[in-house]
């Protein structure tokens, strides 16, 4: 069976998430703005819920959670 991880969104981590989409919004196109966009796709995906890959014990090669679309 696997555990699964729960985080809870304080008010605080909210509003670092909603600066951090801020900021990547005003970044040129390129490679840090993919990676960026990408990591916050898997912080906005966590904040609502859905399971995290591993648990969220460790980032995968073969399932990088830090993608491009």
């Amino acid at each position: 069976m696997q555990e699964y991880l729960k985080i809870d969104v304080t008010p605080n981590v909210q509003k670092c998430m909603e600066e951090l989409k801020a900021a990547v919004e005003s970044m040129p196109f390129g490679d840090l703005k993919t990676r960026a966009e990408g990591a916050l796709d898997y912080l906005d995906r966590t904040f609502s819920g859905e399971s995290q890959p591993e648990g969220g014990r460790r980032c995968s090669p073969e399932r990088p959670i830090v993608a491009g679309d």
